[in-house]
């Protein structure tokens, strides 16, 4: 304060005059476009920690996003389980419905067979096959106790299928029609001629046999039972000629018929008890 005193008047106004003019250009210099020194340090600190808060954003951001994803994955993943859980319930149920239809036109086709003869008929499965003669015989679940008996004719609604060569109480013994040990009286539907059905050796054929050499047969004709000579009543078709040879040193002819049942597919039969036949009038 001494010092301050020493200058007159003049010189004290002017060095106050020149401090003032100091300090406004200094906060003129500091304040950049009106921020003031705050202003200019948080700028300033924005500047450095820039790169910073840019880093943290984009990983929040990056982990923000794989959550997401993550969680939209296994949204996706228990939606693809759901899916496929349903679509294997619809797979069974399709599968049930498939395998009910079958069984509905096979019982239609059934019936409508069993309408057609005036023959009474039971209606049995096939619940195996002879172990030592696997193709040529089947197992009903059909026996004395139901009224079947040795040498009756066994058919499906597509033609015949054998006779019935042996019966327990529960249960009987089909041989089929490829079987070489079955023989049934069989005849040309087209022209009336008789003979024997018989087994064949490949194992999908028969053979029409006792018809006589010069007899009238042809290619597709139709061949059914006669009802002769066995319990198999007259009329069930047994199938079609495929094939015919002639020698001439032969007294009949060898023909050879292609059933119209298909012996591998065996599931649901008649046991043929009675004869006679529906007109078709």
């Amino acid at each position: 304060m001494f010092f301050w005193k020493k200058f007159s008047k003049e010189k004290r106004a002017f060095t106050l005059f020149l401090c003032l003019s100091l300090l406004s250009a200094l906060i003129m210099t500091v304040d950049y476009h009106g921020r003031g020194i705050f202003g200019v340090l948080k700028g300033l600190g924005f500047l450095i920690l820039k790169p910073v808060n840019q880093t943290v954003q984009n990983t929040s951001h990056f982990f923000s996003n794989y959550f997401q994803i993550f969680k939209e994955t296994e949204g996706i993943q228990q939606q693809n389980t759901q899916l496929q859980l349903e679509n294997r319930e619809l797979s069974r149920e399709n599968a049930i419905l498939k395998e009910k239809l079958a069984s509905y036109e096979q019982i239609d086709k059934m019936i409508r067979f069993k309408e057609y003869y005036n023959y009474e008929m039971l209606s049995a499965q096939v619940i195996g096959r002879e172990p030592s003669n696997w193709f040529h015989s089947v197992i009903i679940d059909l026996g004395s106790k139901d009224g079947v008996e040795v040498d009756m004719g066994v058919a499906t609604h597509k033609g015949l299928v054998g006779k019935i060569i042996e019966v327990e109480q529960h249960t009987s013994e089909a041989l089929l029609l490829i079987d070489q040990g079955c023989s049934i009286g069989a005849l040309v539907q087209r022209t009336r001629e008789v003979g024997v059905i018989k087994g064949g050796t490949e194992n999908v054929y028969s053979y029409l046999d006792y018809i006589e050499h010069d007899a009238d047969v042809q290619i597709n004709d139709i061949v059914v039972t006669s009802g002769m000579g066995s319990s198999v009543p007259k009329g069930i078709i047994i199938g079609r000629v495929v094939a015919i040879r002639k020698e001439k040193h032969e007294l009949f002819q060898k023909i050879l018929i292609k059933p119209e049942v298909d012996f591998s597919k065996l599931e649901e039969v008649f046991v043929v008890k009675q004869s006679g036949i529906k007109s078709n009038g």
